[in-house]
């Protein structure tokens, strides 16, 4: 029995994990093979899960709690995946952006749990390279503090590591980072991808799927800097419908982001907002904020019609109630006369303290 290759795609949010993951899926695909692929969340109804089920790959998503917290939930999807009627070749898992330790919780115990049925990757993690360029200045990157020790922690523990976005920045930056990248990670592979452009991203392919060392090392992690790192984060999902008469959704998203951004203020830095419009015919529009309004960007179309869904996914250092306040008095300001709407499902929450179910101490060889 051939053995399943397990990807582990980390990294901090708004990283660009799921355009990569997007990206991959298509030419594993086109190369043949049957992918798997699993999201992680504290909560369900995740716009990346959304975006995920229109590639070609099957999908499952972990919400509730992250990988680590829920080992056994964790593998039963990898086992659900490996029973899939289309034989699933390749699995990549997406940890919550904002999860550390996982060699020591998650790569550990599989390598020596489940070594006979699976083949775990090289772990990469993912960095945005302008929020790098100020990590590795000793800056926290416009984040609180704890939360910039969680980025700092995921570079460490990584196999491998994919400096994303790699279109947006001049070749000269780039190259300087890299080498910034290698001297305050040494022993690392340094990619540079930009899964828009395809920049980069069959080479990474070809060596997470030829690549056999995964989970190398295991970094000391604070636990009590790390649990506030998380909660200092609102956390919200919300699923939404919308009508109205030929509204032009795209039209419609911008506004919202506008407005749901002037009532944040300055006061609330964003982690990472990212909403879908969703209309028939496959039609459909993500917005995504990973910093300042700046950071803003927009893909695909929604176009013009009566009806849509929108789901909405925000991590803001924001008491999450007052988070939950603000993006539907955004909602409710952006809906013009005529249109209507009803929340179908919305959970917001700060995330608890991380209890991993494992913790090992040691590299597993």
């Amino acid at each position: 029995m051939s053995k399943v290759k397990l990807i582990f795609v980390g990294g901090f949010l708004g990283a660009g994990k799921t355009t990569l993951l997007q990206s991959v899926s298509g030419l594993l695909a086109a190369g043949g093979r049957s992918v798997g692929l699993i999201t992680n969340d504290q909560a369900e109804g995740l716009v990346d899960t959304r975006l995920l089920t229109k590639t070609n790959g099957v999908v499952k998503e972990i919400s509730g709690s992250c990988f680590c917290c829920n080992y056994n939930g964790f593998t039963e999807a990898v086992e659900a995946l490996m029973r899939h009627r289309e034989k699933i070749d390749v699995i990549i898992a997406e940890p919550v952006g904002s999860c550390t330790d996982i060699s020591a919780t998650i790569l550990q115990p599989l390598k020596e749990q489940m070594r006979a049925v699976l083949e775990l990757a090289p772990f990469t993690v993912l960095a945005d390279p302008e929020k790098l360029e100020r990590i590795l200045e000793g800056d926290d990157a416009g984040m609180h503090p704890s939360a910039a020790y969680i980025y700092r922690k995921q570079l460490e523990e990584s196999d491998l590591i994919g400096l994303t976005k790699a279109d947006r920045i001049s070749p000269e930056r780039l190259q300087v980072l890299t080498g910034k990248t290698e001297l305050v990670f040494p022993g690392r592979d340094v990619r540079c991808i930009s899964a828009r452009s395809g920049a980069g991203v069959t080479g990474w392919l070809n060596d997470v799927m030829t690549g056999t060392v995964s989970g190398s090392r295991i970094t000391a992690v604070d636990y009590a800097v790390y649990a506030e790192g998380e909660a200092v984060l609102g956390w919200l999902n919300a699923v939404v419908l919308l009508q109205g008469t030929t509204v032009d959704w795209d039209v419609f998203l911008e506004a919202y982001f506008y407005r749901l951004n002037d009532l944040l203020g300055v006061q609330a830095p964003v982690g990472h907002i990212k909403v879908m419009i969703e209309c028939m015919g496959n039609q459909y529009r993500v917005g995504n904020q990973t910093g300042t309004l700046d950071t803003l960007q927009f893909r695909g179309t929604a176009g013009v019609s009566n009806i849509a869904a929108m789901t909405i996914n925000a991590r803001v250092e924001a008491d999450p109630r007052l988070l939950e306040q603000q993006v539907f008095e955004a909602l409710a300001e952006t809906v013009s006369e005529g249109m209507f709407y009803e929340v179908r499902r919305c959970r917001s929450l700060s995330p608890g303290y991380p209890r991993p179910r494992y913790k090992y101490d040691y590299v597993v060889v």
